[in-house]
């Protein structure tokens, strides 16, 4: 019995630095502690929202990232229609807050500035290349994938579908699970508002 008791207070020990840690470092980063997520591996992709626009709902398009809480909310005349999880921009590559507009809009687009080197054969030399940077002999750019892109800024800021973390991973674009970044671009006019907090 001394074991079992011993054992409770040692996975208790190690739940609570788990989450102290978890707490602190959210905290510097400016995010919110979210206890559901705290063992969720970083990796691990996530494809959490929902949908729901009555048919005859008009008025205007309007997308609001929250950055801190990693979340993305659509409103079609100042009703909450949907919903969907986000990674945002990580450290060194912060995605920009204000208020910008949906100024296009490519089903297929592929990056220009970030991507991979492959080979001749399509095997990847160079994964996470920056346009820039050298190629090696035999190799060339493959930019990455951003499908159901929605560009928000001139600067190549895009909200897309990739991989989601809840947490901030991109090289400051906004990210989307496939069926909710397939979901927005289809429901997203040109010129809809995005605000970014």
């Amino acid at each position: 019995m001394k074991r079992i008791y011993l054992l409770a207070a040692a996975l208790l020990l190690f739940a609570c630095d788990s989450a102290q840690s978890n707490l602190t470092s959210s905290l510097n980063g400016g995010y919110i502690f979210r206890p559901e997520k705290l063992f969720t591996d970083a990796t691990e992709a996530v494809s959490d929202g929902y949908w729901d626009k009555p048919a005859n709902l008009e008025g205007e398009h309007v997308i609001v990232v929250d950055t801190r809480l990693q979340q993305a909310k659509y409103y079609i005349g100042g009703r909450q229609v949907g919903l969907s999880d986000i990674s945002s921009g990580k450290a060194g590559h912060g995605t920009p807050k204000g208020v910008f507009s949906i100024i296009d809009k490519d089903i297929d687009h592929v990056s220009a500035s970030y991507g991979s080197i492959v080979d001749s054969a399509g095997e990847v030399m160079i994964e996470n290349y920056t346009v820039g940077q050298a190629i090696p002999r035999g190799g060339h750019y493959e930019g990455a994938k951003m499908n159901f892109g929605m560009q928000i800024t001139r600067s190549g800021i895009w909200m897309h579908e990739g991989i989601v973390t809840s947490a901030p991973e991109s090289h400051g674009c906004i990210r989307l699970p496939r069926k909710m970044a397939k979901i927005f671009f289809e429901n997203t006019p040109v010129g809809s508002k995005v605000i970014i907090k």
